[in-house]
């Protein structure tokens, strides 16, 4: 979707240890957090945006995949 590529685009061919700074683990952990956050930030934008005070309301999974065997998520709620 276009709310998730926006969210994205900051991350992509960025070197994540210099974009996020010293004492940062960019772990796969943190970055499903770090886009889950991202996603809800927008959400609230639109929804405000557009005057619906009631917005979306839920929860999602954000999960990424370094390999077949690894992987990580980060579920939570949108608010």
């Amino acid at each position: 979707s276009d709310l998730l590529a926006e969210v994205l685009k900051k991350y992509n061919y960025k070197n994540l240890d210099e974009l996020f700074g010293e004492g940062v683990m960019t772990t796969t952990e943190f970055m499903c957090k770090t886009i889950h956050n991202g996603i809800v930030e927008k959400l609230k934008e639109k929804y405000d945006k557009e005057g619906d005070e009631n917005g979306f309301k839920g929860w999602f999974k954000v999960s990424l995949w370094e390999s077949h065997k690894a992987w990580a998520s980060y579920e939570g709620p949108s608010s």
